[in-house]
Order: C-alpha cells, then structure tokens, then sequence
C-alpha cells in the first residue's frame, strides 16, 4: 500500500490536510511501550473523530480503525488493525526496529452502496457506491523510533570457508546468503584460523587486513545495487544499521575511508600493536 497526502480519490476521504470533508476532526493519539530485554513493542491509539457518518460505518461494522505501519530496517509493512476508540497491539518480537512510521486509517470492509458524508465538498455531491477495502479517513503520519539491541560484532556477519579451487592468496565473496562467505585457499584458510587465536590486538589488525578489501567489495555492491536484492539476508541488517551509525552513505561512496569507518579505524589496533611490541624490547 502506497500512501500520499497528494493522492486523490474518486469519493470524499476525511484527512488534515485534505477539503474533501469541511467541518470534522479525525485525530489519533499513540503511544508506545518498549520492552528493551524481550525487544519487542506495543502501540496504543486512542482515537478521537466526530465525523457522523464514517463513525456510524464503524459502529456498525462496516469500517474498522487501524494503522498502516512501516519499518524500512527490518522491512515490515503491514496495515494493523486496533481497537476504537482505544486499543493496544503487540508485535512480535523484533519485528519493528529503528525508524518506524505510523499512519492511522479507517477503511471499509465491506461495499457501501451510497457513501455521502455531511461536510463532503460540492463535487461530490452525488452519493456513489464505495468497494470494501476503500480509505475512508487519513491521519497524520506519526514516527517513533524503537531502540536497536547493540550491533553484534563485524566479524559476526561473515562466513570464512575453504576451496581448492581458490588459487593462493586470493578470495572470493557470495554476499547473497544469510552471512556474507568469503571462500578463500586452504593454506590461507589455515593462517587465518590460528591468527584468530592471538592477542586481542594481533587479531584485530589481522582480521581488519582481511576484511578491509572484503568490505569494500559489498560497499561497491551495494552501490550499484542498493540494499533492496539483499533484504531477505540477515547479515543486511546489523550492516546497513552500522553504516547509519557511522554515516556511511552507499549512494555517495568513499571506499576506501567507508570501509575504515565500519571497522572502527582498524589503524587505531596497529598503533597499539606497535606499542606493545615497542615496551616489550
């Protein structure tokens, strides 16, 4: 469902910013409740309209209140019904995160043969029938923003794995799988298994040397094909929250410095690393 305050209908639609119908109020109060260890979210909606005839319609069953909810980050789009004039939804755990936008609607459920609001505007002046599913009243879009667990670590959104058919020292990278695989040669492989078990530092600045030219390459991806062919891959989420918190932007690429950026500045661990080595001689 696309909705747009410039959207025009063929029957009169009651909304804020809209002269369809002259004379009411159609408003809804939300408020959230976030349960941060569960990470899940309820809405409640109170509603306040003094529109005659659409509130009739719901009274007796023809329209129904409820809200069209939209969350890009986990990708929910849904048109959840909810009690009028008050009343609470639960959604599953994880299912909104981030930036979630709120648009309260009454729409039928069944035909109404001759629809004429008191206070519709002149040009529809004759009653026409309205189809079940039809918006009849639009409030404001509303946004909150639910509070995202912390971002597990870059290292969690990949896979290493190992083939003969890689030649040495090199890799190559399968980004549509749940976690991104790189696949690598086996002596690589091996090296990178055992450097896995150094010293905080030491692996830092190993894998950040792996990962570097790795995540360049799903940055040029990404630009050329935007996050929308990876949204059913679960490594997309913690790696597009990630480039909002370090404000990196894949339409306006600099991949190189982008690729530092997600990884915290892999130099800062190299510095330390020196540091160390320096004091122990």
């Amino acid at each position: 469902m696309k909705i747009s305050e410039s959207t025009s209908y063929p029957h009169p639609v009651l909304a804020p910013w809209s002269t369809d119908i002259s004379g009411a109020i159609f408003e809804t109060k939300i408020n959230y409740r976030e349960e941060l260890q569960s990470n899940q979210l309820s809405i409640h909606c109170q509603v306040t309209i003094d529109q005659p005839d659409i509130l009739a319609l719901i009274q007796n069953g023809s329209a129904i209140f409820g809200c069209f909810i939209r969350c890009q980050e986990t990708g929910f789009r849904r048109l959840q019904r909810i009690g009028f004039p008050t009343g609470t939804h639960d959604f599953a755990r994880g299912a909104l995160l981030g930036r979630v936008q709120i648009r309260p609607i009454i729409w039928t459920i069944e035909s109404i043969s001759a629809y004429n609001p008191v206070g519709a505007h002149p040009e529809f002046s004759k009653a026409g029938g309205v189809d079940g599913g039809q918006i009849l009243a639009l409030g404001e879009e509303q946004i909150i923003t639910v509070t995202r667990p912390p971002l597990p670590a870059i290292e969690s959104i990949f896979e290493i794995r190992s083939s003969r058919d890689i030649p040495d020292g090199q890799f190559s990278i399968d980004a549509e799988r749940n976690r991104i695989t790189v696949t690598m040669d086996e002596a690589t492989y091996r090296l990178v298994q055992e450097l896995r078990q150094s010293n905080d530092d030491t692996r830092a600045v190993i894998m950040n040397a792996l990962y570097s030219p790795i995540l360049m390459e799903v940055l040029e991806q990404l630009g050329k094909r935007g996050y929308e062919p990876f949204e059913q891959y679960r490594w997309l989420h913690p790696f597009r929250a990630r480039c909002e918190l370090t404000n990196v932007d894949i339409k306006k690429l600099d991949k190189l410095n982008d690729a530092q950026k997600l990884l915290s500045r892999p130099f800062a661990s190299l510095r330390r690393l020196i540091q160390s080595e320096g004091e122990q001689i």
